[in-house]
């Protein structure tokens, strides 16, 4: 089963081998890892990784808490390898620009699979839920886009969904 995990390491020289040594000696295998962000000390990395059923998961896990520097911020299905997303990206604003998805549907595509969301969804301004770290309100008319998920946005993707929303209302507003 492939799982993605985001974990907060220390931003320094041999804790990204100490993480992916640990995987290894739980039967986990890598098979991609993206860099959300790094600051103040501590990276946040985004790792998809293949073990054989939930109980490795769970040793897995077990193991990677014991690793000093080390946060596991969430643990869940994967939803795509990092480098998927350039493809999404692409056939997200080329169906935007032909008009074979409508707004709402070209950004649930855009949007949701960039940031892993569990849910995503278009409503009027006036019912949008309150903000909050796992909770992101984009502004786009009369209407906002609402994307949820299970563990917080960092600073960084709430910029890149601000940005892929503009451009996603560009293309929308080019095709006419």
């Amino acid at each position: 089963m492939e799982v993605m995990l985001r974990c907060s390491v220390s931003d320094r020289p041999g804790a990204l081998a100490a993480l992916a040594g640990a995987i290894a000696d739980a039967g986990g295998d890598i098979e991609a890892v993206e860099v959300i962000e790094s600051g103040q000390g501590a990276a946040l990395d985004d790792l998809v990784v293949i073990v054989e059923d939930p109980a490795q998961l769970e040793r897995l896990l077990a193991s990677l808490k014991a690793l000093e520097g080390l946060a596991v911020v969430h643990a869940g299905p994967s939803r795509g390898h990092p480098g998927d997303a350039v493809t999404r990206l692409a056939v997200g604003f080329e169906s935007l620009l032909n008009g074979a998805m409508t707004l709402e549907n070209g950004l649930a595509a855009l949007l949701g699979g960039l940031l892993r969301a569990t849910s995503i969804r278009m409503v009027l301004a006036a019912e949008a839920p309150r903000e909050s770290d796992k909770v992101l309100v984009l502004a786009v008319d009369s209407r906002v886009v609402v994307v949820s998920r299970d563990y917080r946005f960092t600073s960084t993707e709430r910029e890149r969904a601000e940005a892929i929303l503009r451009a996603g209302l560009e293309a929308v507003r080019v095709r006419g």
